[in-house]
């Protein structure tokens, strides 16, 4: 075990990548269970994907985060992702989860020539939200397709939005921190929340690895959801994270990860990865991040990081590890899921939902909401 800055852990955070890559593939159609989808579809991300991998070259060398500009699309990176995770509580103290992703593969690398029409794909977008509401025992979720396009899918710099249709998450214009905006709707599920940064960004180092990125580990955040059930206002925090370059793509890989992302009452976060071969041989690895009040890393790899899978839930795709207990030095943790079924059936099936986290921090008494995701459980 060891303390430094996030980009000296290079081999958690491609970890991190993987497993939400993974999601991006496995995460729900609709806001009710889906038979899975035709194999066709993965054929045509995989081709997308191919054609961004010929057309650009491989990011190399050292960078410098610079923001607001690095909030906004990256023409030079075949791929890139953008994805917030919000662990919020009602009126009443009832957990409430949101998620929101948004995909791009690049179908026309930077020595590409001019377009010659605005219907030109340049490059196409996959996106979703997802929320979870403990209090009735609701979860639903939207599923989009776009290829990029002003106005409808992408990221206008003058304004400092990305925008997917009608979902969007809106930066600010200064480097200092400001109030972002995530909004979904209109329709019958609808998230309106105002994001606010509590500690500085992490950067990941580009030396080492074929994409770049950085993540923001607490923001404030607070606003409302609604559902058919109504609309209820919510507050709590959120975790942004924003990748860009040779980003992994399952299918062909025979690695599964499972993450979990947690933000405790007393200020710190933490983020575990455990990867597994699908076949079944090797033995698992597990690798963690804990970041303290004032944006510090402690990085744990798999000697120092225990954790024993508790109890599964048996759903209609698999049967999910959703109860975990977590050891990470001084910290002690019992994962639980807010309700068991959070499963969603795609064509790579998943179960990714709100979870509960209850322990000890040293001395301490720590509590927090967080995001379990799981993937490579399938009957």
């Amino acid at each position: 075990m060891m303390t430094r800055r996030i980009w000296g852990v290079v081999a958690v955070v491609i970890a991190i990548a993987a497993a939400v890559v993974s999601y991006f593939l496995a995460s729900p159609r609709g806001s009710e269970p889906t038979q899975s989808a035709p194999l066709q579809e993965s054929d045509w991300i995989s081709a997308a994907a191919d054609i961004a991998a010929e057309e650009f070259d491989r990011l190399a060398g050292p960078w410098e985060l610079a923001l607001p500009a690095d909030h906004g699309v990256h023409s030079e990176a075949s791929t890139e992702l953008w994805h917030v995770s919000a662990h919020l509580a009602d009126e009443d103290g009832q957990p409430v989860g949101v998620q929101f992703l948004l995909f791009r593969i690049g179908l026309a690398g930077p020595e590409a020539p001019p377009p010659t029409s605005a219907w030109e794909a340049r490059e196409l977008f996959r996106g979703h939200v997802v929320l979870v509401e403990a209090a009735d025992a609701t979860v639903v979720a939207q599923e989009q397709f776009a290829r990029g396009m002003v106005g409808l899918a992408g990221y206008e710099a003058n304004l400092g939005e990305l925008r997917f249709d009608n979902w969007l998450l809106a930066f600010p214009a200064r480097a200092d921190p400001d109030q972002w905006t995530l909004s979904s709707g209109p329709g019958d599920n609808r998230v309106e929340l105002n994001l606010t940064p509590e500690k500085a960004p992490l950067r990941l180092d580009g030396e080492a690895v074929p994409f770049r990125g950085y993540a923001f580990s607490r923001l404030h955040a607070e606003g409302t959801v609604e559902t058919q059930s109504g609309q209820r206002s919510v507050s709590g925090t959120a975790w942004f994270e924003h990748l860009w370059g040779e980003l992994p793509i399952p299918g062909g890989s025979p690695v599964a990860s499972d993450r979990l992302q947690v933000q405790l009452d007393d200020g710190s976060e933490l983020s575990v990865v455990r990867s597994r071969r699908l076949d079944g041989a090797g033995t698992p690895t597990v690798e963690a991040l804990l970041i303290d009040t004032e944006g510090n890393v402690v990085a744990f790899d798999d000697d120092a990081a225990q954790l024993e899978l508790a109890r599964r839930w048996q759903g209609a795709e698999a049967a999910w590890p959703v109860h975990w207990r977590l050891r990470l030095g001084d910290l002690q943790l019992v994962i639980t899921p807010v309700m068991d079924a959070q499963e969603h059936a795609f064509m790579v099936s998943v179960w990714s939902g709100l979870v509960r986290a209850q322990g000890q921090h040293g001395d301490r008494p720590v509590s927090g909401l967080g995001t379990l995701q799981l993937t490579g459980y399938g009957n």
